[in-house]
C-alpha cells in the first residue's frame, strides 16, 4: 500500500507530549489504513497542508471543522469494523465516499 508513513513523521507523532488535532488525525488514519494523498483529498487539501498538520502546525478555523468531522466518521467506522481498509483503492474509495463523491 505504497510507501506508508515515515518513521520520521511517526517518531514526531507519536512523541511526548504532541496532542495536536494533527497527531491525532494521524494516529487515526495510521490506524484506519488510509493513505494521506486519500486523506488530503477528503479534506480538500494539499498532501504538503496535511503533513504540515501532522507535524503539529495550526489548522485554520475553516479546516478544524472538516477535520474533526474527518475523523468522527473514522472512528465511527473504525467501531463498526468497516476500518481499516486493506488497499490503496479501498483507501481511495472510503475517503472519497465520506468526502461525498464516488470514484
Amino acid at each position: 500500500m505504497g510507501r506508508g508513513y515515515s518513521e520520521a513523521l511517526l517518531i514526531a507523532v507519536y512523541a511526548e507530549g504532541n496532542d495536536s488535532l494533527g497527531a491525532e488525525l494521524c494516529k487515526l488514519c495510521v490506524k484506519a489504513n488510509l493513505r494521506m494523498i486519500h486523506v488530503a483529498k477528503s479534506l480538500h487539501v494539499t498532501r504538503m497542508t496535511l503533513y504540515s498538520w501532522l507535524r503539529g502546525r495550526p489548522i485554520r478555523v475553516s479546516n478544524k471543522t472538516r477535520v474533526e468531522a474527518f475523523m468522527e466518521e473514522v472512528k465511527k467506522d473504525m467501531e463498526s469494523n468497516i476500518l481499516p481498509v486493506c488497499s490503496a483503492p479501498d483507501s481511495l474509495a472510503y475517503c472519497l465516499k465520506i468526502r461525498g463523491t464516488e470514484t
